[in-house]
């Protein structure tokens, strides 16, 4: 299971925490070391300011932060993406001189930001060059057309030895560059105006590149792959786009949004569905054997020094609603009951004529925890099922309703739908393939005690197969809102995963994306359901961006106490009762 540290989340929380205070957007922050903003992932950034660069001892951090923060700031994002142009390179330079502008433009009162910015780029510009970045000519090109806007707009000399490696270059194109410079720094303050006079910088280097490579047909070749061979800069372009990216947004999503993301979820299909399944778990174990899991279960839990009480106050607090004050009347103090006018003039000694505003909270809430119950899952069902089991425990007695939900397949690589669908002469695009699997470890009408047995049913390895993880998310979902009457009460869904959806005969039919894509319409649409929120635990390196809320996870069996601490801080840092709830 890939996993990301308490650690990795705690910085992550402080550098976006960095980030939103100096650009004063709330909405800002880094998850999985990528940066958000409005719940949708931001890639196409300079690459000086790539969160990768957190990492790499060259690197400035605060530059990095205080360049991401002052983009989000002084910088229309919807501007500067109607301006930007398609392409790989024309597309970086257009990314790269807007950058240079925001930073340019730094308030004179924030002199360290304005230092760390700086610092940062001259810094990422020397590992460039370092790195062997100008060897190829348009990485020189490139480094020359970048360094000259910046030394123009910022007033300020780059490094001696930058300034010989590039200077041969600048000369070269100084004729040509020399006007574009000056359009470039009196429009700075003029976004739209700047966005104009940086398309002519990158028709100015699209033509030297033209001329460059127009005689030599080898090189023109060579040419078509320039982003892998020629370019040693990591860019991601705009116009590239992600299925996860179409269909993830804010909560007030557009109609139109919304009809998009169902018409989509509508495309996806069964071959046939006559085989799925859906079935409590304990009921396919024989007692015995049930009765030596729940005894395996007891003991790794009686291992752990876990604070029950502790955890339970404390995500009783985080699940609590405040409710709407009310007045709390016969006080002794505080406002005049008007309904007591009478006894204050004919006994004024009473001391009960008073109302005063009392605050009350109550939990009400329900979650539900999802299984993965995939092969790759197998190794950690031990620590699963104990979490799980010792989360349900603390939730129900902090008056939180729970339920525990998992899935996978019946067979592996495909099943009776697979041998009918190869029956019938292997038409294309098929749909599912395989015989889906939804398992009840638990519901929510009953309580921990009775259900341990359920629980520990995720011991058994024979229930870990191949997954399609789009239809369970959307059953669990629909499960949980239609739990309860109640539409006011706080709604959530904890998706513990390692990872993409597998399931090899409908992946071999439909293509690799074929569940994938499935998959993220199916965390959009979560994402727009009132009074819910998703969370994503464990979840692989290819699904971290479509989660706008993640849990930490730990392979370490031992520390169970640990991952439930984690767990409630993360609760708290990604404010769990945000605007969607209250």
């Amino acid at each position: 299971m890939q996993t990301q540290t308490h650690q990795d989340f705690e910085q992550q929380q402080q550098y976006g925490a960095m980030i939103r205070s100096l650009s004063r957007e709330k909405s800002a922050q880094i998850r999985d070391w990528q940066l958000f903003h409005n719940a949708v992932p931001l890639e196409s950034i300079a690459p000086h300011l790539s969160l990768e660069n957190l990492k790499a001892s060259w690197a400035y951090p605060r530059g990095v932060l205080d360049g991401i923060a002052l983009r989000l700031r002084h910088s229309d994002a919807a501007l500067h993406d109607s301006l930007a142009p398609e392409g790989m390179i024309e597309s970086l330079i257009f990314e790269v001189l807007e950058q240079i502008r925001v930073e340019s433009n730094c308030p004179d009162e924030l002199k360290g930001c304005r230092k760390n910015t700086q610092t940062q780029f001259i810094a990422w510009m020397q590992q460039f060059i370092a790195s062997g970045g100008v060897e190829g000519s348009i990485g020189l090109l490139l480094i020359t057309i970048f360094s000259t806007v910046w030394m123009k707009l910022n007033s300020q000399a780059i490094p001696q030895l930058m300034q010989d490696i590039v200077e041969a270059t600048r000369a070269g194109i100084a004729q040509d560059m020399g006007p574009l410079l000056v359009k470039l720094k009196a429009s700075r303050y003029n976004q739209e105006a700047y966005g104009q006079v940086a398309h002519e910088v990158i028709n100015l280097v699209s033509g030297l590149i033209a001329d460059e490579y127009r005689n030599n047909p080898s090189i023109r070749t060579k040419r078509k792959n320039q982003s892998a061979t020629h370019l040693k800069i990591e860019w991601v372009p705009p116009h590239a786009g992600k299925v996860a990216a179409d269909f993830k947004s804010p909560v007030s999503n557009s109609n139109e949004q919304r009809l998009l993301l169902k018409k989509s979820l509508e495309k996806y299909h069964v071959y046939n569905s006559s085989y799925d399944s859906e079935s409590e778990a304990k009921k396919k174990i024989r007692s015995a054997q049930l009765s030596t899991y729940q005894d395996q279960l007891n003991q790794e839990i009686a291992k752990q020094n876990i604070p029950w009480a502790k955890l339970i106050r404390i995500y009783q607090q985080i699940f609590s609603s405040q409710l709407p004050k009310r007045w709390q009347t016969t006080e002794a103090e505080e406002f005049l009951d008007r309904r007591y006018l009478t006894r204050a003039a004919t006994s004024p000694l009473q001391p009960a004529l008073y109302k005063q505003l009392a605050a009350t909270s109550k939990v009400n809430a329900k979650t539900t925890l999802l299984i993965d119950c995939s092969g790759s899952m197998k190794e950690q069902r031990v620590k699963i099922a104990a979490c799980v089991d010792s989360l349900v425990r603390i939730l129900e007695q902090a008056g939180i309703k729970t339920e525990v939900l998992g899935y996978s397949t019946s067979s592996w690589q495909g099943g009776r739908p697979f041998k009918e669908w190869r029956k019938n002469g292997q038409p294309p695009n098929p749909g599912r393939l395989n015989e889906r699997a939804h398992w009840i470890f638990k519901d929510f009408d009953t309580n921990w005690r009775r259900s341990r047995a359920g629980i520990a049913a995720l011991l058994r390895p024979e229930i870990y197969a191949e997954s399609v993880d789009g239809e369970a998310l959307i059953w669990a979902t629909e499960r949980l809102q239609n739990s309860s009457n109640n539409r006011d009460g706080n709604n959530t869904l904890i998706l513990f995963s390692d990872g993409c959806p597998m399931d090899r005969a409908t992946i071999e039919a439909n293509g690799e994306e074929f569940l994938k894509n499935h998959l993220l319409q199916a965390i959009a649409w979560c994402e727009q359901q009132p009074n819910l929120q998703l969370w994503g635990c464990g979840i692989g390196s290819d699904l971290r961006p479509a989660f706008q809320h993640r849990l930490s996870w730990d392979e370490d069996p031992n520390n169970i106490a640990s991952t439930l601490k984690n767990w409630a801080s993360e609760f708290k840092a990604s404010s769990f009762t945000n605007k969607k709830y209250l």
